[in-house]
């Protein structure tokens, strides 16, 4: 359910891989070199290992959960850190963890097998059997949500934006968010954009289809005959789980026990609860069939559609496809407050890697990484991930060379944001209209800039006749990203000029009325019941804010405000009418 995985704008791709790529290209750079010096003895593999996880192996640290297997046969587990820190339960083995978006690839099975027993159709439209949904003009299908290019909107920020709710947000409220929603945010099969509520409709669906909710439709079928004695789908608060490891979040204040709201009743997208153990079992069912027929079994695993994580990522089931150091890897993440997990294959090698951790700033997808270039030192055929250009020459700038690049960029693929702006010498990239969070860039050269520790690659492109300053980005998919940069006169509006903003504005879609204010700071919105929200202009009938992004104004013929759209990178095209001055 983590919403940074959701990003198809290049600065969104950009900030996103720098959290986990940049830091951990420093941590982990030691043990890559030790990596590469040939098949290592089974004692100094474990060591290695070990090593990797030494920060966290403590008596006062969340930790993680390893656990490794080759042809299904485990090699190595061990735990790492304390799995409750308040009564001093170390991790095991045996810990029991949330694993947040790993759930897909289960809730991914549970549809085809009700495929292979003819129940439903990947073809069939997806309002056959979610019957509230809407016709959007274009089939929507169950393929199109199992892969990520069903266009709907983010059923999360969709529900940030409008009022609390009276009812609990599970996956019934999932379903009537989502049926309201009139527009798309891209037309089915257009686009990937990793997409939460899909999976959770695809388990809306398992109930309605089936009989059986997900909870015991997948452990009738999934997990009891693997031996996953050990997992379950948590859509209910009060089961008790032995061995649970408790979630951890860390700030500048120390460790908190992380708060997850909607935990314990949203599952499809997330609430798997498992161990590494069992997911390794689950990973040999991919090698072994013993669930589903081996051709739905092949076809999870087939790549349905580039991701643009990064050149050769795509997905496929619930599962994304892509190489590492020149090996094919079939895996997934997860991430929610207090968790990470991270779940790899190697299919033609045999090795299969599960990292399941319990506080939230740790990255596990590079820690399995580091883990398998030890088991694998003697069979990678390329150097790690991020040496494209980190062998990069770099050259620096004059701050007027820099200043030529800053500016708002838009997306020419979705309309989506990015800023781009000088901070201490160095040329930052932001999500959004605004400045925050944001990543630095390195230039090697006049035009042309990388992001340490990746692959993708940054040109700007001067402006010419008719056309504003573009900037491609390559490594984050099979086909540059081009965005253009917004070319509008600076927008200071005057107390006059806000006021002409200010009124009530509703969506039929959400069900929600904003107050907007015009005060001399600026614009805010008043939504009901959430905090308000201070729009800064960025041109012309153009705002800023949190949560919301950019809302974009609409006027009549005689220049009188009438409404408003969202446009954020999850959630575009939302629109607010003016319903009261």
């Amino acid at each position: 359910m983590v919403r940074t995985v959701v990003i198809t704008a290049c600065v969104f791709a950009v900030t996103a891989i720098a959290i986990g790529s940049v830091t951990a290209s420093t941590v982990f750079a030691k043990d890559q070199d030790t990596a590469k010096t040939g098949p290592p003895s089974a004692e100094s593999v474990t060591a290695r290992v070990d090593k990797l996880f030494a920060e966290w192996n403590r008596s006062d640290s969340p930790g993680c959960s390893l656990g490794v297997s080759r042809n299904g046969i485990p090699v190595y587990e061990r735990g790492y850190g304390m799995a409750n820190l308040e009564l001093g339960v170390p991790i095991t083995p045996a810990s029991v963890f949330h694993v947040a978006s790993i759930s897909k690839q289960f809730t991914a099975m549970s549809i085809l097998l009700l495929a292979q027993r003819g129940q439903l159709s990947l073809d069939d439209e997806a309002r056959k059997y979610i019957t509230e949904m809407p016709d959007y003009g274009s089939p929507l299908t169950i393929w199109h949500l199992l892969t990520h290019t069903s266009g709907l909107r983010d059923v999360f920020l969709l529900h940030e934006v409008a009022a609390p709710r009276d009812d609990v947000f599970d996956n019934d409220a999932i379903v009537k968010i989502l049926a309201h929603q009139r527009g798309l945010n891209s037309a089915p099969g257009a686009e990937f954009q990793y997409n939460n509520g899909g999976y959770a409709l695809l388990a809306s669906m398992v109930k309605r289809v089936s009989g059986q909710s997900l909870r015991p439709f997948a452990d009738a079928n999934i997990f009891k005959p693997l031996g996953m004695t050990h997992t379950h789908f948590h859509d209910d608060p009060a089961i008790l789980v032995p061995n649970r490891a408790s979630g951890y979040s860390r700030d500048a204040g120390g460790m908190h026990v992380a708060v997850h709201p909607y935990l314990n009743h949203i599952v499809g997208n997330t609430g798997l609860f498992t161990t590494a153990r069992d997911l390794l079992l689950w990973e040999q069912n991919f090698a072994d069939v013993h669930v589903g027929a081996p051709a739905l079994v092949a076809a999870m695993q087939t790549p349905a559609i580039p991701t643009g994580w990064s050149d050769t990522s795509s997905y496929g089931f619930g599962l994304e496809i892509d190489r590492y150091r020149g090996l094919r890897t079939i895996g997934h993440g997860g991430g929610d407050p207090g968790y990470r997990a991270y779940v790899a294959r190697y299919p033609d090698q045999g090795l299969a890697f599960a990292v399941l951790c319990n506080l939230d700033d740790i990255d596990p997808a590079t820690l399995t990484r580091r883990v398998a270039d030890i088991y694998l030192a003697d069979v990678f055929s390329t150097p790690s991930a991020g040496s494209a250009t980190s062998t990069l020459p770099h050259v620096s700038l004059s701050a007027e060379q820099l200043a030529s690049k800053a500016g708002l960029y838009r997306d020419l693929s979705n309309g989506i944001f990015g800023r781009f702006f000088v901070r201490d010498g160095k040329l930052m990239s932001a999500a959004g209209a605004g400045t925050e969070p944001s990543v630095g860039l390195t230039p090697v050269n006049e035009n042309r800039f990388v992001l340490a520790g990746t692959t993708l690659v940054l040109e700007f492109v001067p402006a010419a006749a008719g056309r504003a300053q573009e900037l491609h980005v390559t490594g984050v998919g099979p086909k540059p990203i081009v965005m253009q940069q917004v070319v509008a006169t600076p927008f200071a509006p005057s107390s006059a000029d806000l006021r002409a903003f200010a009124g009530e504005y509703t969506s039929r879609e959400l069900e929600v009325t904003y107050t907007l204010e015009a005060r001399d700071s600026g614009l805010v919105i008043h939504p009901p019941g959430r905090a308000d929200i201070l729009l800064q202009p960025i041109f012309r009938n153009a705002f800023h804010g949190d949560v919301v992004e950019v809302l974009e104004f609409s006027r009549d013929t005689h220049g009188i405000v009438t409404g408003f759209t969202v446009n954020a990178s999850a959630v575009r095209g939302l629109r607010f009418d003016r319903v009261r001055p």
